[in-house]
């Protein structure tokens, strides 16, 4: 089933219901220095976010998405394709960035797995995702919705446990551990 993320127009509707996420956005997009990728870049929504003088490149597994982004980046090249098949050379990126987007990756491990490869010794990962809860009830609760809502988003886990993912793939936390509150947090690693 296709889930609603994956419809341009829904995912761009659901984005302005939510000016907050912008905002984490706009922070993340901050940090992004030379040639940079973005996996899952989707609609483009951080694209007029980031620096001038940037490279960038878009990902996305969704053509008719890139398609949209095409407006919100003129000069981003966009690539059609996924996390764990990225089609570049090792060491080619300065900086990787994700924004809600490793909740959807089928193979997450793999896909980071990729983005360790095509980052630059020196670069950075960064990332705004949202994460399985800390507590009891809430994780209780993110695990029983979980069939339905993945069923519905096309995709998304909402109980997945980047935190864990992003270690066990050999990355190392970047001005400590990952910050933010509650199910949605920032992460800034190096390889």
């Amino acid at each position: 089933m296709r889930g609603l993320e994956q419809i341009p127009w829904a995912y761009d509707a659901g984005m302005h219901l939510l000016p907050g996420l912008q905002r984490w956005r706009k922070d993340l997009a901050a940090m992004a220095r030379g040639k940079v990728l973005e996996v899952g870049c989707g609609t483009g929504w951080m694209f007029p976010l980031y620096p001038e003088g940037i490279e960038l490149t878009g990902l996305d597994p969704n053509a008719a998405s890139l398609h949209r982004a095409r407006t919100r980046g003129p000069d981003a090249h966009l690539i059609v394709g996924t996390a764990e098949h990225l089609p570049f050379p090792d060491h080619h990126f300065d900086t990787v960035v994700s924004s809600l987007v490793f909740c959807s990756v089928p193979d997450p491990a793999r896909g980071l797995a990729e983005i360790r490869r095509v980052l630059k010794p020196k670069g950075r990962l960064l990332m705004l995702e949202h994460v399985q809860a800390t507590g009891k009830l809430g994780r209780w609760l993110l695990n029983r919705i979980q069939p339905a809502w993945t069923c519905v988003t096309g995709g998304c886990h909402p109980n997945r446990d980047t935190e864990a993912i992003v270690e066990a793939a050999g990355f190392r936390w970047d001005c400590g551990m990952p910050t933010g509150k509650g199910l949605i947090r920032l992460f800034f690693a190096r390889p």
